[in-house]
């Protein structure tokens, strides 16, 4: 009888931790370049004054991306090239950024 009690214990946590995880699953996929590397650059604009952090290759929603960028660095300024998708951040946030990708499983 204890047993089986464990075993529906085990049985509901796993069930919650996949619900979990189905719901938790971003709306955009940042692919990997052809060398398994981030597609995330730094830009110089204006002559080097000023410094840009670029996301590439983002499939899927990019607004849900600039919406967990802000959640997760308040102080980042983050806009959206519309025509090509690019995700554009002021200032130099590349490692960051990858290390935050690399943490949501990307």
């Amino acid at each position: 009888m204890f047993e089986e009690e464990s075993m529906l214990r085990l049985f509901k946590q796993s069930a919650n931790q996949t619900s979990k995880r189905f719901y938790s699953t971003p709306a955009y996929f940042v692919a990997r370049t052809t060398n398994k590397g981030l597609p995330v650059y730094s830009e110089y604009k204006n002559g080097g004054t000023r410094l840009l952090t670029v996301v590439r290759r983002i499939e899927g929603d990019s607004n849900a991306l600039i919406k967990d960028i802000n959640t997760d660095f308040p102080e980042a300024v983050v806009s959206l090239n519309a025509k090509t998708q690019h995700v554009i951040i002021k200032g130099h946030h590349v490692n960051e950024i990858k290390e935050w990708l690399i943490s949501k499983g990307f």
